[in-house]
This record gives structure tokens, sequence and C-alpha cells, in this order.
């Protein structure tokens, strides 16, 4: 439906929600492919600030018309009726529009909170895996964010937003390739980052990483270690994942010069770790290393990156199996 906006203009409404990097570049590119035309408003959550201060940015460089961020940090883990209370006084104190002004609504972090909202208010909506192939693996989602935070976690699987089976959601949007579950039902659509990222033209693709990164990125290594946050998820200690990693260096990756990139929410000091390679200070999704270097690397090592998903036409993948590097 069209709506007369609050700067007086008419456009159909479209409005997007992302919690993690990969989804803030996933929404970014599926907005660019799908819905140029619609005036496009995203909520992000507030400690993304913590990664990208700069979010303002999306607006002025155009890859959205407006953009609000969820108080996500001043929600209480308390019961489910407090927590739909509070939710739809953030929503409806931050975002200027009824929720039913919007033509569609695409959701990635499905398991957050502001799709309680959706729901108790009977819209339908779009539901974005929350990262390549986790569709498929939707018990270790529930599993990980349990550890952490049970009351979030238990209200997530009584409305089954983690596997995409509320009946509000309209249609699920994965990576199929990644999937090892039966995708074939029309009800899921294939959704390939990689494959927008190449299909953007090459100024377009370039204001969107120009987003993330001033300058391009200069290496002499032959392979890119892609870290992951296993502590931070709490999928084992601190110590245990330095460990892991201190085995890496002597085995796998003795003879490989190596630069490292982080995940956007690993805390770890690398340095310590691999004191002969190069560390990326930068912070953005691993989908755009085969845009950021002047050079880039040939390989790429993982334990289990879902990044790896979408980087295979760019990078011999080298998965190393975690158990290994984990007792």
């Amino acid at each position: 439906m069209k709506h007369i906006l609050h700067n007086g203009s008419d456009k159909p409404l479209v409005l997007y929600h992302a919690i993690s990097s990969y989804q803030l570049l996933e929404v970014i590119l599926h907005r660019l492919t799908y819905h140029k035309k619609e005036w496009a408003v995203l909520i992000l959550p507030d400690f993304i600030l913590q990664k990208y201060p700069q979010y303002k940015r999306l607006v002025t460089q155009h890859l959205f018309d407006e953009v609000y961020l969820f108080p996500y940090l001043h929600i209480l883990h308390r019961t489910e009726k407090q927590i739909l209370e509070d939710v739809k006084q953030c929503y409806e104190q931050i975002v200027p529009y009824p929720i039913a002004d919007f033509s569609e609504v695409y959701v990635a972090g499905a398991h957050f909170y502001f799709s309680l909202y959706l729901i108790q208010n009977r819209i339908p909506f779009y539901f974005f895996e929350d990262a390549a192939g986790m569709l498929s693996k939707s018990q270790e989602l529930y599993e990980t964010l349990a550890a952490s935070f049970p009351t979030h976690a238990k209200i997530a699987r009584k409305y089954r937003l983690f596997n995409g089976e509320n009946p509000y959601i309209y249609r699920v949007i994965c990576l199929k390739k990644a999937q090892t579950i039966d995708v074939s039902d029309e009800r899921y659509l294939d959704f390939s980052v990689e494959e927008a990222l190449q299909n953007l033209p090459e100024r377009e693709r370039k204001n969107l990483i120009h987003f993330f990164l001033k300058h391009r990125l200069w290496t002499k290594a032959e392979a890119i270690l892609l870290t992951q946050h296993f502590a931070n998820l709490n999928m084992m200690s601190e110590e245990e994942q330095i460990r892991s990693y201190k085995l890496l260096r002597v085995s796998a990756l003795q003879d490989v010069r190596l630069i490292i990139k982080k995940h956007p929410d690993d805390y770890l000091n690398y340095r310590k770790i691999f004191p002969d390679a190069e560390l990326i200070k930068e912070i953005f999704p691993a989908e755009l290393l085969p845009y950021v270097f002047w050079r880039k690397p040939t390989s790429i090592y993982t334990f289990d990156s879902t990044s790896c998903e979408n980087l295979g036409k760019h990078f011999l993948i080298q998965k190393i199996e975690r158990k290994s590097y984990a007792e």
C-alpha cells in the first residue's frame, strides 16, 4: 500500500530487521536487488553500535531510506507478558509508521523479540535464516541461545522462530545449496549473498563495501584464517578457544603465510596466538572478502564458518575438523 510518509514521499513501504553483520549485508543486498524503488526502512539492534557506529551512513549512502535502533539492551528477559509489552512500546516509540502500513516485512534474526510484535499483530512476514545453512541447524541455534539466555530461547522456540515454522511466516529465505533438509517446497526462497554481490553493478557494490571499509586491504598472505566466536557463544571456554587455535597454528597452519579475519563478535587477541600473521583490524562481513584486497589470497582456512558457503567461487576453502583441536 502507498503511504504519505512523514517526509512527504509517496512510495510503498517495506521493512527490514537484521541483527548480525552477515544479516546486515544480506538485507542490504536483498533491498538493492528486489526493493530499490520502494521506501525501505531498516531496524537494527542498539548493540550493533559496538561494531558499526557509522550505521547512519546506511541512509546517506542510499542503502536504506530510514534506519532505527531497536533498544534490545533495555528489554529484560523476564516474563513473556512483560516482554510483549516492552516490545510493543519500543516499536511504537521508535518507528513512525504503524506496522500494518508496510506492504512487506523481512526479518533476519527472527528469533529476536521483534518477531513477537509481528505475530501479536497478525502481520505475515518473510523469514531469513540466521546464517548460511543455519535453517538446517535450528536445534543448534536454539541450544546456543539457551546457554546464555534461556528465557529468550524458550520463547523463541515456543513461537517456532528458529525453524521458520510459525504460521505468520509467509516465506523462508535461505541459501538452498547449504541445507541438509528438504527445501524444495515453494515456501522456501533461494537467496545467495555471493551471487547477489556478483550481480550488483560495480558502482553499487563499491558503495556498499565503502559502508564497511574505507580502503582496500594490502597483504602478502597466501591464505585467510576465518575465526569463530566459540567462547562468546558459550560453545567452549575462552581458554579452550585459545588452545584450539594454538594447536591449529602448529599443525595445519604451521608453514602458511596467513592473514586473520576475525568474526565480528570474536574478541580474542590473535596477535598472541599467531605472532607472525597479519591481522585485519576492520570489522565487516567475511562475504565481502573477494572484493576488499588489492591482491587477494587464494585460500581460506576455517573450522566451520558459515561464511564459507558464500565464498566458494572465489577461494579454495580448507575446512578443518574442529573436534581434533577441541580436546
